[in-house]
């Protein structure tokens, strides 16, 4: 094609046909010009189709791993709940007639509290990925990486609430050891069986360990910050998610 243009070129400058020669040669670089525009048009054309075919593929996992992180929140709900019905227990025990609670009670109760402790294990492989590969910048839905760069702020304050709990925790769980009998809370629940460990010789109480001002100081200060992610921190990020779940759905089904 480029010879055949730079013949009829060279024809006319044969002929002395300058102005026509002129005439042809702007029009053959407007030519070459819209040719290189139409290129560049189809190559930008099939790098966005590139691009949106990928994030699609990334909204895809983001919400796979949403759904994940939402199912997590929900199970680390569910045990703080239950961690805080055992402390509201504890705290009505203390202010109740000591003479009348069981030890077997008071043991299964004690167990709610003091046995488990909770921590939200979030999954962010795909996010970490899409940092680390600078294709976070190619989700076009700005709520979408906005809420995606949220996600991670409101992970960061639970895990440090629920190093506050750990905290307390601890401190409760020393102070119980200190001054009550772990035996005999296994005895109670017949875990000492269950793990053929001999049962305590001697009879002794842990009921006491609810006169004790440190035992109820800790009790209040591990309640509280209990209640901070029970009341707070999950139910703001679950809410979070289901927000980033809803914006996704939203953004796939654009392309339906």
């Amino acid at each position: 094609m480029i010879k055949f243009f730079r013949k009829i070129r060279y024809d006319l400058m044969n002929q002395n046909k300058t102005t026509k020669y002129f005439k042809y040669a702007i029009g053959e670089i407007i030519l070459v010009v819209i040719g290189i525009l139409i290129a560049l048009q189809i190559n930008n054309w099939n790098e966005n189709r590139k691009t949106h075919i990928n994030q699609e593929k990334y909204l895809v996992l983001l919400k796979k791993e949403a759904i994940n992180n939402l199912n997590a929140i929900k199970i680390s709900k569910k045990n703080t709940h239950n961690t805080f019905e055992g402390q509201r227990k504890l705290i009505e025990l203390i202010d109740s007639d000591h003479d009348t609670i069981s030890e077997q009670y008071f043991s299964q109760v004690y167990s709610e509290v003091f046995f488990f402790t909770n921590q939200f294990k979030y999954e962010n492989n795909v996010l970490s990925e899409l940092k680390t590969t600078g294709e976070l910048k190619n989700i076009s839905n700005d709520n979408i990486r906005n809420n995606l760069m949220g996600f991670e702020a409101l992970v960061e304050i639970i895990k440090s609430q629920e190093q506050s709990v750990e905290e307390i925790y601890k401190k409760s769980a020393d102070f119980n050891r200190r001054y009550g009998s772990l035996r005999l809370v296994f005895d109670d629940l017949n875990l000492n069986d269950s793990l053929n460990f001999p049962k305590a010789r001697k009879q002794t109480s842990n009921i006491p360990l609810l006169k004790l001002k440190e035992f109820e100081n800790n009790l209040y200060g591990y309640s509280g910050s209990v209640f901070n992610l029970l009341k707070w921190q999950y139910p703001q990020l679950e809410e979070h998610l289901n927000k980033l779940i809803s914006l996704i759905d939203d953004e796939l089904d654009k392309d339906k």
